[in-house]
Formats: structure tokens, C-alpha cells, sequence
């Protein structure tokens, strides 16, 4: 059975069609495929609908991240109301491992999973289906943070390659949606979990304010949003060339001297991703300032003030961690620090960061991974050099302080033929061995990431 064709569809869905942001440039300029994540919930089915209303050449892609055991099925849905509506579908298998923030780590696959989809099918895009309401609760959730005018900004409709056309719908609009097309969307468990914060935000913490105030407070945090976004497009223009002024690593003295509100957006841009408190902010300018030599900032980083610089370390330990072996594949927990190990038989889409994870060969690197702080006879052949040196001069050339790099984490393979000096693989955060590197001789591939956990 087909769906209906386009001209049916934007006729039925007019109202909401009206109300898309951040596709007008694709209906225009159409240049190729577009994808739309689609996990077979109602956001994501109307979603796919709307942008066949458009005539939006799609290409639904639905992530199986296998934490469900109706996952398969959910993927069936999707093929199907692709299939009514004209559209292809994908699916994407990611493998989430069991463990700390399970949610932010699926999160980021399924992410990951997206963009290599796009550039697959050759799409410009991939369209979400977040809503007004996601965008109320997302306000909420940084505002309690204490994340500041980010926070408050919420989502953007355009980031990147990530498009938000639903932006000013609300899910009651989406459940709609997929009534008159006669989609019937999957249940999922997790959006009712009041283990996750969003949940109790959306169950609890709204409705009560709501009841308070006699107001939808969904549109009323969504417009501040739009007006904190407005004021970030400037905001962000003056403290990237204060940013760019001071100098990598920030000049200390030159930072505290800004005014206190560009200061706070230099610092939130230096520090990245999540957004840090107010509190943190502040306790960062103050060891700027020189009122405090350094702070922890959470995620086991620490803040130092070095040389008139500010520096942005790891932060270490009461005393150096104990080595742990890392099952290959499988997870090892290092303090505060969770190393996730994967082997795959293709390179990865997407190479990591070195801050984040590195890749290696895993034949070359071996089944025996442990990771364990810097030992004195440490020596490792740095990426592109021609002989092996000393892992703690790599970390002095680094700026990591004399009195944190006995803390430093490195990854050996002890029982590896390729690295025998000291068996170290993987500085971590700096410096691969240049004998385990990838090479087109490469048949397997070990994937080693980074996570925060408690």
C-alpha cells in the first residue's frame, strides 16, 4: 500500500508545513537527499511526513542502538512509513555498552551513526525532530545547571549539519500529524523513565510551575530562547576575537582585565562542552585574577595558573591510580575516567579527538591491554618520529606539570612485539606510538574512547 502523494500531503498538513524553520533553503535550492532521523516515535514519523509534504527528497534513517528488545520491530515501522510516504530507509546498528552515562553515550553514537549516513546517501543535512516542548525542557535542564546564556539558548534550529525544522511545533501537533497520515507511532519506555532528569522535568517539574503560574510555559521558554540566541549571534562575535587575542593558552592577567561578562563567554568557549556552571565560571576568573592558583572544574579537569598562562589539565589524584587491565573489546574504569575498547573491521567514519580516543592496529597492539600512570622507563616512538623517547619529556613538551605526569594515564600492551620499550600504545590525550599507528596494511582496527563516569 502506497501513501499518499505529495500534493495530498501538503494539502492535509498545511497548518504545520507553515510552521517548519530551517528548511526554506532546501525547498528552494534542493540538492540531493536529505536525512531524517527517525527512531519510529511520533516526532520523528511526522517528521518524515512533513518533509515529504515539502518535497524533500529523504532518506529516513532509523539508529538501532539494540538497548530495547522491540528495537528491531521499531525499525520496521520506520521502513514502513518510509515506504507510504515515498521515502527510503536505512538502518544503523550502534554498539552501547552497559555502564555510566548510558544515555549521553548513545546520544553521541547515534549522532555519529547519523552523519555517516548522511555523507553515504550524499546529504547535505539530517533533520531532527525536536520540538517545542524538547526545547522547554531543555531550557529548564540548563537553567538548573546554572549554564548561563547557552543554556538558555537551548537548541539552535540550524548547528552545523543538524537541522531542527520542528522547533516551533508541539508533540501534541506531532501525535496529529501522524493521525490524519495514519502513521502509528512506537512507545518509547525511556521517555517515561523518571530515572532520567529530562522526564522528571517533563512530568513533574513543568507541570507544577504550570499550575502555578496559569501558564503554557512550553512557548514562553521556547520564544526566550529564540531572544537568547539573538543575543549570543553578538556576544559570540566579541569574545571569539577577545578569545583569539589572548593567546593559546589564554594570557591569565589579559582575561581577568576583560569586562566580567565577556570574560565569563571567553572562559564558557575555552572551557567547551557541557557548558559550565556559573559557579565554575567564576572560580576560573578567579584563578585568572590570581585570587586562587587553580580550581577543579568537575569531569576530573583542574584549571592552573602557569607561567601567567591558564592551562587546562587533568586534574590529578590524591595518589597515582592503580593499573587496571582493559578487555579487548570491553571497559575499564580509571578513576574518574571510563576507557571503552572496540575492534572493527573497517577505519571509523568519524576519527576521535585525540583528547577523546585514538585508533590503532589492533593486531600490531595486541589482545593484553592495561592502563595503569606513567612509570620512569617509559618510552614510546611519538607518530611520524624515527625513534622512541622518554613519555615523560612528551608530556612536559605537552605542559602537563612535573607534578601530575607520575598521575598521567598511558595504555600499554605488555605482551606486544611492536612497542617493546615499555609496551606503551597510547599516551593518553597526546601521543599514539608511531609502530601501532594505521597503515593501508591495517586489517583490523582497535577504537580506545574516552568517558567520564562517577
Amino acid at each position: 500500500m502506497s501513501g499518499p502523494p505529495v500534493p495530498e500531503l501538503a494539502s492535509e498538513l498545511a497548518p504545520w508545513v507553515a510552521a517548519l524553520v530551517a528548511v526554506d533553503d532546501l525547498v528552494d535550492d534542493p540538492d540531493g537527499p536529505v536525512v531524517v532521523a527517525c527512531s519510529g516515535g511520533a516526532d520523528s514519523l511526522a517528521l518524515l511526513a512533513l518533509a515529504r509534504a515539502i518535497g524533500l527528497d529523504v532518506v529516513a534513517v532509523y539508529v538501532d542502538h539494540g538497548l530495547r528488545a522491540s528495537s528491531a520491530r521499531d525499525g520496521d515501522v520506520v521502513a514502513d512509513a518510509a515506504r507510504r510516504l515515498g521515502a527510503r530507509a536505512l538502518v544503523r546498528a550502534v554498539d552501547v555498552v552497559p555502564g555510566g552515562n548510558l544515555e549521553a553515550r548513545a546520544r553521541d553514537l547515534r549522532y555519529a551513526a547519523l552523519d555517516a549516513a548522511r555523507r553515504d546517501v550524499g546529504a547535505r543535512v539530517v533533520l531532527v525532530g525536536h520540538t517545542l516542548d524538547d526545547q522547554a525542557e531543555t531550557v529548564v535542564l540548563n537553567v538548573v545547571r546554572g549554564s548561563g546564556l547557552d543554556g538558555i539558548a537551548g537548541m539552535a534550529p540550524v548547528r552545523g549539519a543538524i537541522r531542527r525544522p520542528l522547533l516551533r511545533l508541539r508533540r501534541a501537533d506531532t501525535v496529529e500529524i501522524c493521525r490524519r497520515c495514519g502513521l502509528a507511532p512506537v512507545a518509547d519506555a525511556m521517555n517515561d523513565d523518571p530515572a532520567f532528569r529530562r522526564v522528571q522535568v517533563r512530568r513533574s517539574v513543568l507541570p507544577q510551575l504550570e499550575t502555578l503560574t496559569g501558564t503554557d510555559l512550553a512557548p514562553v521558554l521556547a520564544r526566550q530562547a529564540d531572544i537568547a540566541r539573538d543575543d549570543l549571534r553578538l556576544l559570540d562575535g566579541l569574545a571569539s576575537a577577545a578569545r583569539g587575542a589572548l593567546g593559546d593558552p589564554p594570557d591569565a592577567a589579559a582575561l581577568a582585565a576583560l569586562d566580567v561578562a565577556l570574560a565569563r563567554r571567553v572562559v564558557r568557549a575555552w572551557l567547551g562542552a557541557p557548558p559550565p556552571s556559573q559557579a565554575v565560571v567564576d572560580a576560573v576568573l578567579a584563578v585568572a585574577a590570581g585570587r586562587a592558583r587553580a580550581v577543579e572544574i568537575g569531569r576530573g579537569r583542574r584549571v592552573e595558573r602557569s607561567g601567567g598562562r591558564l592551562h587546562l589539565v587533568a586534574a590529578p589524584a590524591a595518589r597515582p591510580p592503580t593499573p587496571v587491565v582493559l578487555p579487548v573489546p570491553g571497559v575499564a574504569r580509571v578513576e574518574h575516567v571510563e576507557f571503552d575498547a572496540r575492534v572493527h573491521a573497517a577505519a571509523p567514519t568519524i576519527w576521535p579527538h585525540p583528547d577523546d580516543g585514538c585508533v590503532l592496529d589492533a593486531e600490531l597492539a595486541g589482545a593484553r591491554l592495561v592502563v595503569r600512570p606513567v612509570e620512569p622507563g617509559d618510552r614510546l616512538r611519538p607518530l611520524g618520529g624515527r625513534g622512541t623517547r622518554r613519555v615523560v619529556d612528551v608530556l612536559r613538551e605537552g605542559a602537563v606539570a612535573a607534578s601530575r605526569r607520575s598521575h598521567h594515564l598511558v595504555v600499554t600492551a605488555p605482551d606486544s612485539d611492536a612497542v617493546p620499550d615499555g609496551a606503551v600504545l597510547w599516551v593518553v590525550g597526546y601521543r599514539i606510538d608511531h609502530r601501532v599507528r594505521v597503515t593501508e596494511r591495517t586489517r583490523s582496527f582497535l577504537s580506545i574512547t574516552l568517558g567520564a563516569c562517577a
